[in-house]
């Protein structure tokens, strides 16, 4: 039996953040139960079976067990330990989702001006486009009766193209009748091709949002894609790819997983013992080779977990395979991802939005009031000998005291 501590005092160890070099092992588990309930119950069997987990200390002499309750208190706090972060991380994304609210509008705003700009600049060009051809117009003279041929057909085109010439001198931007016409049509057509674009691009933009959210509901394509025989998903740290194989695959040596820092290959022993490739390409970007693993999940798939070298979501696991929109995908990180001081900024941040809700005054609010409550009858102060007045004065959100006037 394997003692799991070896003489502890009453304070708990509680695991602060579980590796994620064992989600492989432990989603194998997983997935072949079926169930929570039923992946707890091997865990804890595994315990009691194992381990001195569930053994009682009978005297303090005793090197194996607990004191009675310990056990199970153990068990409790680091369920509340991950039940609060949890709750922490729900309130992080209605913060995150109150700011994109807050946002929306001006942007919103924004984009609904530009077709009145657009609107303006085209009828502008029109208006000038008509002066253009009514000074060009009045600049051209009659041609005289059909009976006057030869020399005045030729003054005729003479004087045209003179004024077209001398409207060009005086406008650069003058176009000729007939050019005119012929920009029209150039510019009507553009027009045309310039919408075709946009339906085109709405079009591939609503097929990709909706590709997405099917590929969000599946957990082995959150944040990926599924490809013919294999699956992806991704977290901003790593990668999780799932190859399919037989359902006579049952042997890790049956199978033969090579990754390099920014290629993976994939292949299975077939049933007359040859090797098939299943998946052999070039990552769209570099791994931390040695921190890479893998596992069998028996008739089913191969599990390789990736991990980036880089921080930043991944458009496509391959080189030359279809992209994904990173904009469609949860972006969002947990909390235990970050730093100390990012949590505890975020913590502050959510901290304050509670008070205001309360109609109570933030952090920073509470740090001035304090300073000048200390301040007030101090020697030299203007309120010496009077009671302690709050309303008398207000905190901006910098920090910055504003006496009121008497």
């Amino acid at each position: 039996m394997i003692p799991i501590f070896m003489r502890i005092s009453s304070a708990l160890f509680i695991v602060a953040k579980m590796s994620e070099k064992y989600d492989p092992a432990l989603l194998g588990i997983l997935q072949h139960e079926g169930k929570i309930e039923k992946f707890l119950n091997v865990i804890l069997s595994f315990l009691y079976r194992r381990t001195d987990f569930y053994r009682i200390m009978k005297s303090r002499d005793d090197k194996l067990g607990f004191p009675p309750g310990v056990s199970l208190k153990m068990l409790t706090a680091i369920f509340e330990q991950y039940d609060s972060q949890a709750k922490r991380d729900d309130e992080l994304r209605e913060a995150q989702a109150q700011q994109m609210t807050k946002t929306t509008p001006r942007t919103e705003q924004m984009t609904k001006t530009t077709p009145n700009t657009e609107q303006m600049k085209t009828s502008a060009e029109q208006a000038k486009a008509n002066v253009d051809d009514e000074t060009m117009e009045s600049h051209v003279a009659v041609k005289p009766d059909a009976s006057l041929e030869g020399s005045s057909d030729t003054a005729f085109v003479a004087e045209t193209n003179t004024n077209k010439q001398t409207q060009a001198a005086v406008n650069p931007e003058f176009i000729p009748h007939n050019d005119t016409q012929s920009t029209t049509a150039k510019a009507q057509a553009s027009g045309d091709q310039s919408a075709t674009k946009t339906d085109s691009k709405d079009t591939e933009d609503s097929h990709l949002t909706k590709q997405q959210a099917e590929f969000q509901s599946n957990p082995d394509s959150y944040n990926g894609a599924v490809r013919d025989n294999y699956s992806w998903a991704q977290s901003i740290t790593d990668l999780d790819v799932k190859v399919k194989v037989p359902s006579y695959i049952k042997k890790g040596r049956d199978v033969k997983v090579d990754i390099a820092k920014k290629h993976l290959k994939v292949s299975h022993k077939d049933d007359q013992g040859q090797w098939k490739v299943l998946v052999d390409g070039s990552l769209t970007w570099e791994v931390h080779k040695d921190e890479c693993i893998w596992t069998l999940n028996p008739g089913a798939n191969v599990q390789v977990t990736l991990e980036k070298r880089e921080e930043r979501w991944w458009e496509a696991l391959l080189d030359g395979e279809e992209k994904i929109s990173v904009r469609k995908i949860d972006a969002s990180r947990p909390m235990t991802d970050l730093d100390d001081e990012a949590q505890a900024k975020i913590e502050e941040m959510m901290y304050n939005d509670r008070r205001k809700k309360m109609g109570l005054p933030t952090s920073q609010e509470q740090k001035v009031q304090d300073i000048m409550k200390n301040a007030w009858d101090a020697e030299g102060s203007p309120f010496k000998g009077q009671a302690y007045d709050p309303s008398k004065f207000s905190v901006d959100p910098s920090g910055l005291i504003n006496m009121k006037p008497s």
